[in-house]
């Protein structure tokens, strides 16, 4: 789980690869196409949510950095996610 909290962001997002065995997910920005992976999460709860999110669905989280590569993150807060929150 998150210890150390870094800066914060928030992303509307498309997964990509749902969650894993391992929690590893790989999401889509929808503004930048930029694709990142989440790997941690805040709580468990956080992570049962995000888990149940299968390829194509939207989610709008608050995201924390990997404190080593640029394109990892820890999920904090989720705003919305499934098929009513899909973005284009």
């Amino acid at each position: 789980m998150l210890k150390q909290q870094q800066r914060s962001c928030e992303r509307a997002s498309v997964v990509t690869s749902p969650m894993d065995e391992s929690g590893k997910m790989e999401l889509r920005d929808v503004e930048t196409n930029e694709r990142y992976e989440v790997v941690d999460y805040v709580d468990e709860e956080l992570a049962a949510k995000l888990g149940a999110l299968s390829a194509g669905e939207a989610v709008n989280l608050e995201l924390f950095a990997g404190s080593g590569e640029s394109d990892v993150f820890g999920a904090v807060r989720i705003e919305s996610s499934g098929p009513s929150a899909r973005f284009k």
